[in-house]
């Protein structure tokens, strides 16, 4: 297994423990009656692969995606785009539903890293990133140089962009916030 589907893998594990509630809870007074559903009311379903478009991501990336795979799990939809060269030119879109309010970027650091205690050995990068207009952090895995990772807490959904580097996920961050239903 190469190290960058690895790093994928436990980014995308995070997500989606952020998703389900594993990992952690965020800081009570981060947790707001309106970041979850309306009783009897579900979710709405999001095409992660729709967040973002080939033109954008060639912009950001400096290669255009030649396939789009998407998947979902439980509620949380992911879309994997896929250069020329295969996996070593990937981006990577999770959408998980349930993301609790934070008021701001740092608080939404502290609310990761919380979850990421008893992790062992590995080291998080967890810092707050502004700029994209809602909270926002870089959540990357110290020992897998090569690919970095924007989280957003945006309309109750936890919003993971993964990319090379920490320009390129939050410029395709930026994009996919602003197609969030």
């Amino acid at each position: 297994m190469s190290s960058r589907f690895a790093q994928l893998s436990a980014v995308l594990s995070l997500g989606l423990a952020a998703a389900c509630g594993g990992g952690g809870e965020a800081p009570k007074s981060a947790v707001s009656a309106a970041s979850q559903p309306e009783p009897g009311k579900a979710a709405p379903k999001i095409d992660a692969c729709s967040l973002l478009t080939a033109e954008e991501i060639q912009a950001a990336v400096g290669w255009k995606p030649v396939k789009a795979e998407p998947s979902t799990y439980g509620g949380t939809a992911v879309c994997n785009f896929y250069g020329p060269k295969g996996m070593s030119q990937s981006v990577s879109l999770v959408v998980a539903p349930g993301m609790p309010t934070v008021a701001s970027s740092t608080e939404m650091a502290q609310w990761r890293k919380k979850q990421t205690e008893g992790y062992g050995d590995i080291k998080f990068i967890i810092e707050p990133v502004e700029g994209l207009g809602v909270p926002a952090i870089r959540n990357e895995i110290g020992q897998v140089p090569g690919m970095a990772a924007i989280e957003a807490a945006v309309k109750g959904v936890l919003l993971d962009v993964t990319s090379s580097t920490l320009e390129e996920a939050k410029a395709l961050a930026a994009k996919a916030i602003s197609r969030l239903p």
